[in-house]
């Protein structure tokens, strides 16, 4: 059995409607694990987000930036891009602004703490996201990393180059360490052909043994080329 990785909810007039009223303020988590209570559902963020996507096409409904997932459009210039204070600030208000400048070392008092975990998305694809730990201060996108990769190599140590780890089960929300896979980029990319992804995760871990034969076949034949 394939996985159907857009697989779909039926959500109801009611819930799509609590959905538009209360998403004010709330993260994509935040909101799946509050629609799931309050509906006795099992939905998912990424469900939320493909849910928010389709009722803004549909009724051209806006919702406003969920918190964390980035208010800044693309493309958007500060207005002091490029100039230097006295092009903008009076000498009071510059005196005031040196006052409440962070110096060196300083953390500003709404930065997430080490250990939080969030959602972030794909700029390609903005509905499709992965589960992220901060581990690190002060190496913008590294201070980011994808909980399942984070589980892995705390128990089989760092994933080698154009190596990827991918959920046997297909739910990309299950972190038991059985259910995380180490396959190579030209392995996933056969299984993926092939359809040898299941939503049993023997199934699965069975299907990633057979793709390590055919691709190491494959690259014996274009050695001997």
């Amino acid at each position: 059995m394939k996985i159907n990785q857009n697989k779909k909810i039926k959500y109801s007039q009611e819930i799509i409607d609590y959905i538009k009223k209360n998403h004010k303020g709330k993260s994509t988590i935040e909101l799946s694990n509050e629609v799931n209570k309050i509906f006795s559902i099992n939905s998912n963020p990424d469900n939320i987000q493909n849910l928010k996507s389709r009722i803004k096409r549909r009724d051209g409904f806006i919702f406003e930036p969920a918190r964390n997932d980035g208010c800044i459009k693309k493309g958007h210039v500060p207005m002091n891009n490029g100039k230097k204070w006295d092009d903008y600030l009076s000498k009071e208000k510059q005196k005031r602004s040196r006052q409440k400048t962070f110096k060196k070392g300083n953390k500003p008092s709404n930065a997430l703490d080490i250990g939080t975990e969030r959602m972030r998305y794909s700029g390609s694809n903005p509905n499709f996201g992965y589960l992220c730990v901060k581990v690190c201060d002060g190496k913008g996108n590294k201070n980011w990393v994808p909980k399942h990769k984070l589980i892995y190599e705390m128990h089989h140590g760092k994933i080698p180059p154009k190596h990827k780890v991918i959920f046997a089960d297909g739910n990309r929300f299950n972190f038991n360490i059985e259910n995380l896979i180490l396959v190579s980029n030209s392995e996933e990319l056969i299984m993926n052909k092939r359809h040898l992804r299941f939503e049993d995760k023997e199934l699965t871990k069975t299907a990633s043994m057979v793709a390590k034969v055919i691709d190491k076949t494959n690259k014996a034949k274009n050695d001997r080329l």
